[in-house]
């Protein structure tokens, strides 16, 4: 007689899985077309996109006027596809039909696959002093 046992295994996920600030602003998701005035307020930290938000930041070139700003920001790089790792990209911003301008980020973002959702660890984005318009901000999907 076949005796079948079961094995039972667990994902260890890091650190940022269970440790992140939220993204739910309204303004965030790439179908946005209102201005939101104000720098974006990211500190280098890791955030979990939800809410009014949606579920991730955005990973293609985002359109000028999306996002509530004239400069939308979005991440280039892949998203981990193994539970538990982490990819790494970099922040571009669109300015001006400059797809990745790199004058408004300070660099690189990580992004972790938590097992059902992303987190990602995002530097903060410089902003401008002069069009509320003007103002990048991480866009969202």
């Amino acid at each position: 007689m076949l005796s079948l046992a079961t094995v039972s295994t667990s994902i260890s996920l890091p650190y940022q899985c269970s440790n992140y600030a939220s993204l739910t602003d309204f303004f965030r998701p790439v179908t946005y077309t209102g201005t939101y005035c104000g720098c974006d307020g990211i500190s280098a930290t890791w955030y979990r996109v939800s809410g009014a938000a949606g579920t991730r930041i955005a990973t293609s070139p985002v359109n000028t006027g999306s996002c509530g700003t004239s400069y939308p920001a979005w991440y280039n790089g892949s998203l981990p596809t193994t539970i538990g790792t982490t990819t790494s990209g970099v922040a571009c911003v669109n300015v001006n039909s400059n797809l990745c301008d790199l004058g408004y980020s300070n660099g690189i973002v990580l992004a972790t696959n938590c097992n059902g959702f992303y987190v990602f660890y995002l530097p903060p984005l410089t902003c401008g002093c002069c069009l509320c318009s003007d103002y990048p901000h991480y866009c969202t999907v």
